[in-house]
């Protein structure tokens, strides 16, 4: 694909929009028949960024704006706010705080801010954006947005069981014992828990046990029928809830869990690659992750999370996202803040961002996945049913810290299955 901040491609791009068509290297523009010329304004986009300053994504972001200004004459202002920007955002928004782009995850982004963002569909076919986005993403984020294009989606992941294939192997496993089932997911547990290794089976981060339950729920009942237990909240009235806690609970319980899990993040998850626990539920950021905070060196192996037994979905249930761009509905420079995040999720940028993160290319002109994810890369091609975060079990934004909370509990072994299910039985 042309890189994005060719001439002739901000050419193009400036045919169809207004705000770009006085905007070239000169800084100078036509402004009237008699060819007087005169200085671009200063202006600039106001970016609030979900990364922190020292991260590789932030890296990326840093270039993509410096082409950016070179290109336009346009700076790009950028707050790095962490993770925290989830709740930072909106109380800046609310109390007129100038803003034009921000990012998140991509659900959040359609679900939880959508009455802070500005429809993007006009602006995205003047480049025929849409055909650059996963079909999946693309059909999540307007069924999120109710047919509207609210946000951008860019460094796509996929969620499953992340493995250290060299743990893995210490542990006297081999590649006929990756599991599909639930009994066969405890049957590899119980041989890493009898082995001479030493090695814990699994481990999980505080803020990741929702994705073990959301993922054994859905197994048992599938995403729909998830999202109708938590908005009617059936709790009581399902088997299968109480079922799935109990699953959990025993890999806890039974030793197969770290004894340090669920752990601070991200100390449980670093665990696989210090060589003391195999396996890790975690979308696909976490191999680059890892390797990055331990200096560890090791190969990783994927698989799904596994079928349970009369379950209505099997391992073609996958939990797959991204993060995702959106303009405030509020800015001034909507066409500019756009255009500077198509430049991230397409092109060059986008496979710059790859690179630096081992992260799934956005942009499906771009094909190459990192060799650490290569394991992933026929089970994404297999998938037949996307699962939003945690399958379903954050439907209900009002309601998703009490869930966490009695999961939290129910993963510290503070408390049994029962009372886990009575306890959500009781939050509306």
């Amino acid at each position: 694909m042309e890189g994005i901040f060719s001439m002739e491609k901000w050419r193009s791009i400036a045919a169809g929009m207004s705000c770009l068509s006085m905007l070239f290297a000169t800084g100078a523009v036509t402004v009237s028949a008699s060819d007087e010329i005169t200085e671009i304004p200063e202006q600039s986009i106001v970016y609030w960024s979900m990364w922190e300053e020292d991260e590789p994504q932030a890296d990326v972001i840093r270039e993509a704006a410096e082409a950016y200004e070179e290109a336009t004459g346009i700076s790009v202002e950028i707050q790095w706010k962490g993770r925290g920007i989830r709740s930072l955002i909106e109380p800046a928004l609310d109390a007129g705080e100038q803003i034009d782009l921000f990012d998140d995850d991509y659900q959040r982004m359609a679900q939880e801010h959508r009455d802070y963002l500005a429809e993007l569909k006009g602006m995205a076919d003047t480049v025929d954006y849409e055909k650059h986005i996963m079909p999946v993403l693309l059909e999540q984020v307007k069924n999120w947005g109710n047919g509207e294009l609210l946000a951008m989606p860019y460094q796509p992941y996929i969620t499953g069981v992340w493995y250290n294939k060299d743990l893995w192997e210490e542990a006297g496993l081999t590649e006929q014992d990756i599991p599909d089932t639930w009994e066969k997911l405890i049957r590899v547990c119980r041989k890493i828990k009898n082995s001479d290794s030493g090695l814990s089976a699994m481990t999980c981060d505080e803020e990741y046990v929702n994705l073990l339950y959301g993922y054994q729920l859905a197994r048992y009942l599938g995403q729909e029928k998830v999202q109708q237990l938590i908005r009617n909240c059936t709790w009581s009235q399902i088997p299968q809830a109480k079922e799935a806690a109990d699953d959990i609970r025993i890999l806890f319980f039974a030793g197969y869990m770290s004894q340090s899990a669920p752990a601070q993040h991200p100390e449980g998850q670093d665990e696989v690659g210090d060589g003391e626990a195999v396996m890790v539920l975690q979308g696909s950021w976490v191999p680059n992750e890892v390797t990055e905070a331990t200096e560890s060196d090791d190969s990783w192996g994927f698989f799904p999370w596994p079928a349970v037994k009369a379950g209505t979905d099997g391992t073609e249930g996958v939990m797959v996202g991204a993060q995702g761009f959106g303009v405030t509905k509020d800015s001034q420079m909507k066409q500019e803040a756009f255009d500077f995040a198509y430049s991230i999720c397409t092109g060059e940028t986008d496979m710059k961002m790859t690179d630096a993160v081992n992260s799934i290319p956005a942009d499906t002109d771009n094909t190459q996945w990192p060799e650490v994810l290569a394991d992933a890369v026929p089970y994404m091609k297999e998938m037949s049913k996307p699962y939003m975060w945690a399958a379903g079990l954050e439907a209900d934004p009002d309601y998703k810290e009490q869930i966490q909370s009695e999961l939290l509990k129910l993963t510290r072994l503070e408390e049994t299955s029962d009372e886990f299910i009575e306890n959500l039985s009781s939050m509306k």
